[in-house]
């Protein structure tokens, strides 16, 4: 029943529509039995020819009417399924975004239960649809119904016979389909295993299409794809063999049921006690009564789907009662930054990435974070930000936890997305809130030194698609400059720049600095480089080793006093040819 009340979902009127054709479809069987037997009785009582023509035209008629309304039903049935699904995804992608903590996003219990629950078939003979469940359960409620009124209708000439051939087919329905669901648990044992094998298709046909051709990676690839589907299918391969192997008794019993169904009414016409219309009548009867121990697509679609249906309830039950955090508002001002004691591990490690973590930024400042690689200066952009939770300690922008309310902060990390979509958005969401405003598009583009690009905001950055244009690396991570830019001037006034020269030459990235950091205004700015040129005009260096703050002072205190940031400065100079004053 609920998976006949979601097909609202997909639209009252579509579904009633689709209601009303499967009705009209399973009356078809029985009148196409009444139909045949009448012609078959014209026939034999010699009655006039347009006797028979009308009897042969209703039989015309119901088949006529079957193929119709076959071919109504498939595209109705499609939509219905596609949008009973939006509406589901839609659903999944709202509980998602509410969860705050990359943690719970990235984790195998999370990725599994969404996979489960907006499949749309990337394994092998199965759709786990929400939405081919609820019309399947609609097909299957409807066949049924054909079924009964075939077993009423035969129950005119026999009432054993009916009774019998009714309950052969449910036994054996109900047989079958419990072999079957047994290869549909196997089929769901290894969610991630059919991850990956989506994963190296994807890499192999379009991510890693330069390395398969300069390299040859066909067979590597494909002999990887091999190993991982004998992986994950072995198992179901070997259970559909073996429920094969056990089919033979519910095969026999069919074949019993079947003659039953042929046989009684033959005997029952050479005896005398029945016409032969009765005969057709009862045969096409008794046949469509055993039409339902066949286990139809919509069997299977029913149980893939309350699968994905359950792991939706699932996701709702563990992560809709979390409160989410209240948007982000502009920020009339730079906020302050405090990180009191911050304790963190990555789930599943024991390393304590942040050990102790205590600091302070002061509004209006320009912070810049160095340490050696793994010393734990992204991970504390990613908790800044709000995507994870310390293990303990406390974090506060402007006096307020970032997980009960977003901080107004602007992230460009060094792995930036590049989205496959216009010059404009590419720069305008970071900000969606404010909308697209080209004239603040173009001020943003230009204070972030982007040169060389399109000069229509429209134009399409896909390398993927006819019309659009490809960007250098520097350019695009002018773009993700100008997006963080456009984010600030939209009010999120706490700016964190994650390698942002990674990218860019010499000359470039020492043009950074006068046309970027140093224009932004009334914003405190974190940045993080290893490249230590583009830091040393910041207000504070933090030092970060071990998880904690080992050096806090500028660029000239730091190199005065000999540590570790003068080591790594000097060092870096030599290598550039620089002077290290």
């Amino acid at each position: 029943m609920r998976l006949l009340r979601l097909l609202t979902r997909g639209g009252a009127g579509l579904a009633v529509l689709l209601v009303l054709l499967q009705l009209v479809r399973a009356a078809l069987p029985v009148a196409l039995a009444l139909a045949a037997g009448r012609l078959v009785a014209v026939l034999v009582a010699a009655s006039t020819g347009e006797e028979a023509a009308g009897a042969a035209i209703l039989v015309a008629a119901a088949f006529l009417a079957d193929q119709v309304v076959w071919l109504l039903i498939d595209p109705v049935r499609a939509l219905l399924a596609r949008r009973v699904d939006g509406d589901l995804r839609a659903r999944v992608r709202l509980l998602a975004a509410s969860v705050s903590r990359l943690d719970v996003l990235e984790s195998a219990a999370f990725q599994d239960r969404v996979s489960r629950a907006v499949d749309s078939g990337t394994g092998v003979a199965r759709d786990r649809s929400v939405g081919n469940a609820a019309v399947g359960q609609l097909e299957l409620t409807v066949r049924m119904l054909s079924a009964a009124a075939a077993a009423a209708l035969l129950a005119t000439f026999s009432v054993p016979l009916a009774a019998g051939l009714l309950a052969v087919a449910l036994t054996v329905r109900a047989f079958v389909r419990r072999q079957w669901m047994r290869i549909i648990d196997k089929l769901d044992a290894d969610t991630a295993g059919q991850r990956y094998e989506f994963y190296l298709a994807s890499q192999a046909v379009v991510g890693a299409a330069k390395d398969v051709r300069l390299y040859g990676l066909t067979d590597w690839f494909a002999g990887r794809f091999r190993a991982a589907a004998a992986r994950t299918y072995g198992p179901v391969w070997r259970e559909l063999l073996g429920v094969l192997s056990r089919q033979w008794w519910a095969t026999g019993l069919l074949l019993v049921a079947g003659a039953a169904a042929l046989g009684v009414p033959a005997v029952a016409v050479l005896s005398g006690d029945a016409r032969p219309g009765q005969l057709v009548t009862a045969v096409l009867a008794g046949l469509a009564v055993l039409g339902i121990s066949t286990m139809g697509q919509e069997a299977y679609d029913i149980e893939y789907g309350l699968r994905g249906l359950a792991a939706a309830d699932e996701l709702t039950a563990r992560y809709a009662a979390e409160p989410a955090p209240r948007r982000v508002a502009a920020a009339s001002r730079a906020p302050a930054v405090r990180f009191d004691d911050v304790v963190f591990s990555y789930p599943g490690s024991d390393r304590r990435v942040l050990d102790g973590l205590s600091l302070t930024l002061r509004p209006g400042e320009i912070v810049a974070v160095v340490g050696e690689n793994g010393a734990g200066e992204t991970t504390f952009v990613k908790l800044l930000a709000g995507l994870y939770r310390p293990d303990s300690g406390r974090i506060t922008v402007d006096g307020a936890d970032p997980h009960a309310r977003r901080a107004p902060v602007t992230v460009l990390f060094q792995d930036f997305l590049r989205y496959p979509s216009t010059l404009r958005d590419n720069v305008t969401s970071a900000a969606p809130e404010r909308g697209a405003d080209d004239d603040a598009v173009r001020d943003a583009l230009r204070r972030a030194g982007a040169t060389g690009l399109p000069e229509d905001l429209g134009t399409l950055l896909w390398r993927e698609g006819t019309g659009g244009t490809e960007l250098s690396g520097g350019q695009w991570q002018r773009v993700a400059l100008a997006r963080a830019l456009y984010a600030v001037d939209a009010g999120r006034r706490l700016l964190v720049l994650d390698e942002p020269t990674a990218s860019l030459d010499v000359r470039a990235e020492a043009q950074f600095h006068e046309q970027v950091i140093s224009r932004v205004r009334d914003t405190t700015t974190v940045l993080i480089s290893h490249r230590l040129s583009t830091v040393r005009y910041a207000d504070r260096i933090l030092l970060f080793r071990d998880g904690r703050v080992a050096e806090d002072g500028t660029h000239d205190e730091l190199l005065a006093a000999g540590g570790g940031y003068a080591t790594f400065f000097t060092t870096q100079a030599a290598a550039f040819g620089e002077e290290a004053a």
